[in-house]
């Protein structure tokens, strides 16, 4: 008999939609998340226990659910797998990295090598990255297989579910509202199936962030600050996949042919720094950044039941602002400081805040290489395992301290050699190099 914990229920679903409450639909998907989570746990209960390819139980429910959302995605033409489809054969020529594609691969529908990327995916981002695990594993490639059978059984009849539709095709009113557009691009890219890693990152970073308040004493600040957090992480966050961020992917979510589609695509970096209120007009509101003197013209659109405080020239304002479609837009949490000359010496003696407005550059090429350098020579791991020439590279690889382009260069002219994926001596990654380099380094 099958234990409870072992089967899916709607707590284990609806994590991976955006809506309150349930849709019409949520019943046939649970039941058909069950399915594939047996095909999954027949293979995986095939793997002794300490195989690295074995995931347990609950990572076994995840994965099940991960790939439903995919077959739901597909059904419902929500345009999430799609998307990612239509980017990568802009950019690399093939609708899919790693596999060969015959005539029977068709993007917008199911496939096969869809379910297998998106099994490698899971590993990858389960592990943090730390096991090359190789997309062309025999255990992801019967997976699928199996999953497939099951997907292209239910294809005719599965229903679409329009609340899923309906919350990704943002309404008049909704696309003139930059907070409105920002609650669905957070949502694709940390909670929805290709991007929920994410949302598990920030999560990490709500807590780090909020323990190291506690420990300064800040307790009643968390709220803010972790709301902050999130709006922030919602504009610039750069996600595993073709660096793009989660407004760059709403776009394409809806498509070049939506009305939105240039204006997300073009939406710029947000600033959260210390400013302080200029005055304004009737159009616009000016907030000069205080450590580098920079000036924002803020749409008073913007500013709409923000509170009145916020200008008055005497007070230290810590805020954000992005911009979009040519204007500047205030975004997230306000919080006012009284004027002393303790707060700007911090404020102007922050490097954060000093280069705000900089864009982040790699070090120095001469430093990465000291840095390669030092990782390459090193022969014995952390728990005292012997590191050959592909455990090195890979940890090259996961450095974040040597740019995507110099080590790209270095594996090209040849100084990082052994590069693969783990137990896959063939040039599965160095014929990937480019995509999985973004993936890792973003």
């Amino acid at each position: 008999m099958t234990n409870d914990k072992q089967r899916i229920y709607s707590g284990d679903w609806k994590p991976l939609h955006p809506y309150t409450g349930s849709a019409s639909t949520d019943l046939y998907y649970i039941t058909l998340a069950n399915k594939v989570l047996a095909a999954i746990r027949s293979i995986e209960n095939d793997l002794a226990e300490d195989d690295y390819r074995k995931i347990d139980p609950s990572e076994q429910k995840e994965l099940a659910c991960i790939l439903t959302a995919y077959f739901e995605d597909v059904i419902s033409q929500t345009g999430i797998f799609q998307a990612f489809s239509r980017v990568y054969q802009q950019k690399y020529g093939k609708p899919l990295p790693f596999y060969s594609l015959d005539s029977d691969y068709t993007p917008g529908e199911i496939n096969t090598e869809d379910i297998q990327f998106l099994i490698w995916h899971y590993h990858m981002q389960l592990n943090n990255l730390d096991i090359a695990y190789s997309p062309a594993l025999d255990t992801f490639a019967a997976i699928a297989a199996d999953v497939m059978e099951l997907f292209e059984a239910e294809y005719e009849t599965a229903p679409e579910n329009e609340k899923l539709l309906h919350y990704l095709q943002p309404d008049e009113k909704e696309q003139h509202n930059l907070y409105a557009l920002h609650a669905r691009f957070l949502w694709l890219c940390t909670q929805s199936y290709l991007f929920s890693n994410n949302g598990y990152l920030l999560e990490d970073q709500a807590e780090a962030l909020a323990d190291e308040a506690k420990e300064n004493g800040l307790e009643d600040q968390i709220p803010d600050m972790v709301n902050q957090l999130c709006n922030d992480f919602g504009f610039n966050q750069v996600t595993e996949f073709m660096r793009l961020t989660p407004p760059h992917w709403l776009a394409e979510v809806l498509g070049p042919e939506s009305p939105l589609y240039d204006s997300l695509r073009s939406m710029g970096h947000k600033y959260t720094g210390y400013y302080r209120y200029e005055g304004g007009d009737d159009r616009v509101t000016r907030f000069r950044h205080i450590a580098t003197d920079r000036v924002l013209e803020v749409t008073n659109r913007s500013l709409v039941g923000l509170p009145r405080d916020m200008k008055n020239p005497s007070l230290i304002l810590r805020t954000g602002f992005v911009e979009w479609n040519g204007e500047w837009w205030l975004s997230g949490q306000i919080t006012s400081y009284e004027d002393s000359e303790d707060l700007i010496g911090q404020i102007t003696g922050d490097d954060d805040e000093y280069n705000l407005f900089e864009p982040d550059d790699d070090l120095p090429d001469d430093e990465q290489q000291i840095i390669l350098t030092d990782i390459l020579s090193t022969t014995v791991g952390e728990e005292g395992q012997t590191l050959d020439e592909s455990d090195t590279a890979w940890q090259a690889m996961l450095s974040d301290e040597i740019g995507e382009d110099f080590f790209i260069a270095q594996v090209e002219a040849g100084q990082i050699k052994g590069l693969q994926f783990y137990d896959d001596p063939g040039r599965l990654l160095l014929d990937n190099l480019r995509f999985v380099t973004e993936y890792i380094k973003r």
